[in-house]
């Protein structure tokens, strides 16, 4: 099991400081002059001087893995490299180590949205991301992205969107799905699935309501990333996932071995050409860290397994000129699809949910 971050915790249990700490990370991504990547905002063909923040939201843009076999894996990777950004930002301001705590959604988060944490539940967001110019509604010049991630005039990751909003809805998660009149699947039902197909699909149908239950910005999947609390969403979709593949018994112990946790899904790769007709399959490469056109070798036969998914956009720094994903100093950043241990093997949380038993991990709820 990684032993190499704190455990992530469910957010309205944490201490103040705890919670304070993991505000003023976040804001670090987006504040502070050493967490930005290489470049300017001028720069061609791929724009640089993008925050270490702003970039989820270029990496999200940059791809198609929604309602395919690599939602789930996709999304840990993306919630594993979030994490180290904020380990790195607390670091930059002399701030405990830092991980990417969890929103259970069984609970109502009316109490995260205030002015010291997530900001307003209903209307702009307000602090303490607007002084943080995690957005700008009054910008001087063009350069801003606007209400709708296609707006062509105003793309460039590089800028601050005009607005950041929410429409929080009344009472739970559950209680809205419920008045909608879809299912809910409850913790018990995601971890009760027999297999890892079965377990994906409630887990993010669970995962899409959760979206439109916060609203605004969030309720889009095309702008979500731009929203701090989306994370706090994603890190408890990986807990249950977690929870699945830690569920105690010989007949469980699968879960954690690459060649067999995904089942039958294990051989699916990329099928469409052409967004939002595409999906993602467990042995396309995880794009866009992979960078376009690996093996990067015209001589070498392409096979499943070893091609990102079609119609991915190139994203700095794994793309030209900085091309990490081809360092050799770089290891952590090796095109990898969902079968690679560091994806298999999930990160550590403090509690799963009652009424199973787990096999040992640290942090767990015995």
């Amino acid at each position: 099991m990684s032993k190499d971050f704190e455990l992530r915790k469910n957010i309205s249990l944490v201490s103040d400081k705890e919670r304070d700490d993991f505000k003023e990370a976040l804001t670090a991504l987006n504040t502070h002059a050493d967490l930005r990547f290489y470049g300017d905002r001028n720069d061609k063909p791929f724009v640089g001087g993008v925050s270490y923040w702003f970039k989820q939201d270029e990496i999200h843009q940059a791809t198609h893995v929604h309602g395919g076999p690599a939602f789930l894996t996709w999304h840990r990777e993306l919630c594993n490299r979030f994490e180290r950004l904020l380990s790195f930002a607390s670091e930059k301001i002399e701030n405990n180590k830092m991980s990417l705590h969890y929103w259970d959604w069984n609970e109502d988060p009316s109490s995260l949205f205030t002015s010291g944490f997530m900001g307003n539940s209903i209307g702009e967001a307000g602090d303490p991301w607007l002084s943080a110019n995690f957005y700008n509604p009054y910008p001087k010049n063009e350069n801003y992205r606007g209400l709708h991630a296609f707006d062509t005039d105003h793309t460039n990751p590089a800028d601050p969107p005009i607005s950041l909003t929410r429409e929080k809805k009344e009472g739970t998660l559950k209680g809205y799905m419920t008045k909608v009149q879809v299912p809910f699947y409850s913790d018990q039902n995601i971890i009760e699935s027999e297999n890892f197909g079965q377990m994906r699909l409630k887990l993010e149908h669970v995962h899409n309501y959760a979206h439109d239950y916060i609203g605004g910005t969030i309720g889009d999947p095309h702008t979500s990333f731009r929203d701090p609390f989306v994370f706090l969403i994603h890190s408890n979709v990986d807990r249950l996932f977690a929870a699945w593949q830690l569920r105690k018994g010989k007949e469980f112990e699968y879960r954690l071995d690459p060649d067999k946790v995904y089942g039958c899904e294990i051989d699916t790769v990329a099928k469409g050409s052409t967004s939002p007709r595409i999906t993602v399959g467990i042995r396309t490469l995880l794009s866009p860290w992979c960078g376009k056109g690996y093996p990067y070798d015209s001589t070498k036969k392409h096979v499943a397994g070893e091609m990102e998914e079609p119609g991915v956009n190139d994203v700095r720094p794994w793309t030209y000129p900085e091309n990490w994903h081809r360092d050799p100093t770089r290891p952590e950043e090796r095109p990898k699809n969902s079968l690679d241990p560091s994806i298999v093997i999930p990160r550590l949380y403090d509690n799963f949910p009652d009424g199973f038993e787990y096999n040992y991990h640290p942090g767990v709820k015995a």
